[in-house]
C-alpha cells in the first residue's frame, strides 16, 4: 500500500486479499470526505479476490490533502494513505472552433399546418378500416343497450341508458373529427 497518493481526478482502490476473506472498511477524514465519495465503506473481500472501490472527486474543492483510513480485522489492523487532490494540469490552448456565418442567422419557418388524413390505404376517399370497425361496435353497442332497457323497463336503466347513449355519440364524435 503507498504510504501517499496524489491525483487531480477520481480515483479507483483496488484492495486484494492474500489470505482469508476479510471486510475491509475505508474511512476519509473530514477534509477529504467534503471532496471524495466513495462507493460505501465497508467492502467484503474474497480470500484471493480483488476489490475495485470507485472514489469520485468533487471538482470544485481543490487543493485538499487528507488521509484514507483503511481498517482490516474489525480493528485489529489499521493503515493511512496520505491524499492530496491537486488541480488539474493546465493544458496547452486548444484551437478554437471557427464557426461560418452563416449558422448565425435562424432559418426561415415555415408555415407547416398538419395535414388531416382523409384517405385509407388504398388512396380512395372515404372511409378508413377502422373507422368503419369502430361504427359498427357504436351501432351494436346502441343495439344492445336500447333491447336491454325495453326489457327491463325500469326507469333507473333507461336513465342509465341515455348516459350511455351521451357517451357513445361523444365517442362519434371524436371519430368523425379524426378522419
Amino acid at each position: 500500500m503507498p504510504e501517499r497518493f496524489e491525483t487531480s481526478d477520481g480515483f479507483t482502490i483496488e484492495i486484494t486479499n492474500h489470505g482469508e476473506a476479510a471486510h475491509v472498511h475505508l474511512n476519509l477524514d473530514s477534509d477529504l470526505s467534503k471532496a471524495i465519495a466513495l462507493d460505501g465503506g465497508n467492502h467484503f473481500v474474497q480470500a484471493g479476490r480483488t476489490r475495485t472501490i470507485e472514489a469520485s472527486v468533487d471538482q470544485r474543492s481543490r487543493p485538499v490533502n487528507g488521509r484514507l483510513k483503511v481498517v482490516t480485522g474489525y480493528g485489529a489492523e489499521t493503515a493511512y494513505v496520505d491524499v492530496s487532490l491537486i488541480p488539474p494540469v493546465e493544458t496547452a490552448e486548444k484551437s478554437p472552433v471557427e464557426v461560418d456565418e452563416r449558422l448565425a442567422r435562424p432559418k426561415p419557418r415555415e408555415n407547416h399546418q398538419p395535414r388531416r388524413r382523409s384517405r385509407n390505404r388504398s388512396g380512395d376517399q372515404g372511409l378508413s378500416l377502422r373507422t368503419i370497425g369502430a361504427i359498427a361496435l357504436v351501432v351494436l353497442s346502441l343495439l344492445l343497450v336500447v333491447g336491454g332497457a325495453l326489457i327491463a323497463g325500469n326507469p333507473a336503466v333507461i336513465v342509465g341508458v341515455g348516459v350511455v347513449l351521451v357517451g357513445i355519440a361523444g365517442a362519434a364524435l371524436l371519430l368523425r373529427d379524426q378522419s
